[in-house]
């Protein structure tokens, strides 16, 4: 699943942002962040963040696996892209995890609660980021500054 936006005309601090998406991945419950890059592409600045989840039982259990948040750009046109799980991987470990426990319901059941949690953090990590952006940039967020893709 994933999360992008485009953001223009904002004079956004990027540096600043990108520091509290990590705060915010960093404070997230059972969230642990692994990996961070900063660098360019195409002639691009863009930062990177990874967070996986600290407990291995719920890994099979549970939805969400792991996130991922890349600020593309510049402080008056960059894009953020949230990633969750990874493909399948959210809908098969925890179906297995429900098969070997509870038979061909519990795979059913345990596939499509894993999905619900990983769309529902995505959901609630998008408006953070966009509560942030707001927060970081010198010009009020609204609807002409804002691109959405799926």
């Amino acid at each position: 699943m994933a999360y992008i936006r485009r953001y223009k005309d904002m004079d956004t601090n990027i540096d600043d942002l990108y520091k509290s998406i990590v705060t915010e991945l960093s404070n997230s419950k059972e969230m642990n962040v692994v990996n961070e890059l900063k660098g360019k592409a195409n002639d691009k600045n863009f930062r990177s963040v990874t967070a996986t989840r600290q407990s291995i039982p719920r890994i099979f259990v549970g939805g969400l696996r792991e996130v991922t948040v890349t600020i593309t750009g510049d402080p008056d046109d960059f894009i953020v892209e949230a990633h969750t799980g990874a493909w399948l991987s959210n809908l098969a470990m925890p179906g297995a995890g429900g098969f070997l426990i509870a038979g061909p319901i519990g795979a059913g059941v345990g596939a499509g609660a894993s999905g619900i949690v990983a769309v529902d953090y995505q959901r609630k990590l998008g408006k953070r980021i966009r509560d942030l952006v707001n927060q970081h940039s010198s010009k009020e967020l609204n609807i002409s500054n804002i691109e959405s893709f799926s």
